[in-house]
């Protein structure tokens, strides 16, 4: 039975081919031009889509081998992380990580120390980890002398240990050179008890 489907098959499509070479050698030269260009046409819509499958599937293909990779790199580095963070949070006094608010204290009574006026200190934005909070503080002073920010700077890395300086822009205002706008933004830990 399958014999004969497939015989019937093949039979059937050479039918089909002698049908067709009949009917385009019918056909005058300009339908010839035609038919071609439009069997052309299809053969390189039919290309071009296999050509896109091919980059799409590759590409996957490329970011399952990286994320492999990377997940196999973390499985075998994993003990030697948790180590080292085990060792690096031991040497940490924890309890005596400032709170948001004591680090936006400390801040505030820096910049009015300093005499920076008017200032703008934002609320902190918190990312919540397992055991610590991430704060983000955000500092905008308007026309300081630059020997003031520098000043300022400096008491920032040494009376605010536990703050860290992420990023610093200055711009010149434009009225007058002798006056700079800043924007800080500071980093805190806090442990979460």
């Amino acid at each position: 039975m399958a014999a004969s489907n497939s015989q019937s098959l093949s039979s059937r499509a050479a039918f089909s081919i002698v049908k067709a070479k009949r009917s385009f050698f019918k056909m005058s030269m300009r339908e010839k031009v035609l038919a071609l260009l439009f069997g052309f046409a299809l053969a390189a819509l039919w290309f071009s889509w296999q050509a896109d499958r091919h980059s799409r599937l590759s590409e996957m293909h490329t970011t399952a081998r990286r994320t492999e990779n990377m997940q196999s790199m973390q499985l075998a580095e994993g003990p030697n992380t948790r180590e080292t963070y085990a060792n690096q949070i031991s040497q940490i006094d924890l309890e005596s990580l400032p709170s948001k608010e004591e680090v936006s204290g400390q801040i505030d009574a820096l910049v009015r120390r300093f005499g920076f006026d008017p200032f703008d200190l934002s609320e902190a934005r918190t990312e919540e980890g397992a055991d610590l909070k991430f704060h983000t503080f955000q500092l905008v002073v308007n026309k300081a002398p630059y020997s003031r920010i520098k000043s300022f700077t400096e008491a920032v890395k040494t009376e605010l240990p536990f703050v860290s300086l992420e990023r610093i822009v200055i711009q010149a205002q434009t009225r007058d050179d002798n006056f700079q706008d800043v924007r800080y933004v500071f980093k805190s830990i806090e442990y979460i008890k």
